[in-house]
């Protein structure tokens, strides 16, 4: 009986991604509950400026393509009034279901409001919002665990700072994305979690890099400037493009002292090459791919069924301690033509 109840469970998700995901070019007012349509999805981008966002884009587009859906897309350019704009803007393309990847929580909140009032159903991606996924238009929030990562960071630069001092102990700079973006806040959250338990390890300077390779490499060299040799034992970032932007600097000002000491989060294959090197202790890596789950996930709230309220992608790790493990993953990426 349970193996029948399941085939008839299979076969109905089936069906669904079937209907959903079937063209029907040329008919463009058919009723949005009727089998066979074309549905518009449109996608607010928080921001272009780096590997990372280029990469979620492009990936977003190609599964709208095999999805079978029309997309529509807006870059915000890291601009929260530009963002909710751009969300009026789509709005009123009428698009059957609105994806937001939004620039920060508290300034992107007004998206469930402005969607509630044009009936379109809403779901966030990669950061959060301040607002309760799974309740009225706001159908699902798909997110990593930036906490997760948080931790693991702190838990990397307790492991150096012991080995290095014979204790837990010493002075951390944070170069920092942008102090409201959620996976900023929360992979701070994470870090506090672990760091609360050891009070000689201080951050003694943040710096905003903005998540591009320019921003952490001025932010950096303004700190090296600061602090001079000896004073800076771990040196953490938010995004791989700021980290490859705070080794150049640090290279550049001959403070190889620091090489080994780098914490950083995103994933890049030029930061695994560097973890490879041993010049990067750790990097830890939040995909950008998101297009698969969001998209399936849009079609499927279409055909009046609910997900998830909450949904999670998995993170990777790469250790300096772990070269092999790197260097299979990044052979695999390359080979592919990815950047993640």
């Amino acid at each position: 009986m349970e193996n029948l109840k399941l085939y008839f469970a299979t076969v109905f998700l089936s069906l669904l991604f079937i209907n959903g995901c079937s063209d029907d070019s040329g008919e463009n007012n058919v009723s949005r509950n009727q089998a066979k349509q074309k549905y518009l999805v449109a996608y607010s981008q928080a921001e272009l400026v780096n590997a990372w966002r280029v990469t979620n884009q492009k990936d977003m587009e190609q599964w709208a393509k095999k999805l079978g859906v029309d997309l529509i897309s807006r870059n915000a350019d890291q601009n929260t009034t530009q963002q909710v704009a751009d969300i009026k803007e789509m709005i009123a393309n009428k698009p059957d279901i609105i994806i937001l990847s939004p620039l920060e929580s508290k300034a992107l909140n007004p998206a469930v409001e402005l969607c509630k009032k044009a009936n379109i159903p809403l779901i966030v991606i990669d950061r959060k919002i301040d607002s309760e996924p799974g309740k009225g238009i706001y159908k699902t929030q798909i997110t990593q665990s930036h906490v997760i990562s948080g931790r693991l960071l702190a838990e990397k630069a307790v492991e150096l700072l012991k080995k290095k001092y014979g204790s837990p102990k010493g002075n951390v700079v944070h170069i920092i994305g942008l102090p409201n973006a959620s996976p900023v806040v929360e992979a701070k959250k994470g870090w506090e979690q672990i760091m609360i338990r050891y009070p000689e390890i201080q951050t003694i300077a943040v710096a905003e890099g903005r998540f591009t390779e320019e921003g952490g490499e001025t932010a950096m060299q303004g700190v090296l400037k600061k602090f001079p040799r000896g004073k800076i034992d771990i040196v953490h970032t938010d995004y791989s493009a700021m980290t490859m932007g705070a080794l150049n600097a640090i290279k550049k000002a001959g403070r190889t002292e620091l090489l080994g000491y780098i914490l950083g989060e995103g994933g890049h294959y030029k930061a695994i090459e560097a973890v490879i090197k041993g010049e990067i202790a750790r990097e830890t890596q939040t995909p950008p791919h998101f297009g698969e789950i969001a998209i399936k996930s849009a079609l499927i709230i279409l055909k009046g069924v609910d997900v998830s309220a909450r949904q999670n992608i998995s993170i990777k790790v790469f250790d300096s301690t772990d070269k092999q493990f790197a260097s299979d993953y990044l052979k695999n990426i390359r080979d592919a033509g990815l950047e993640f």
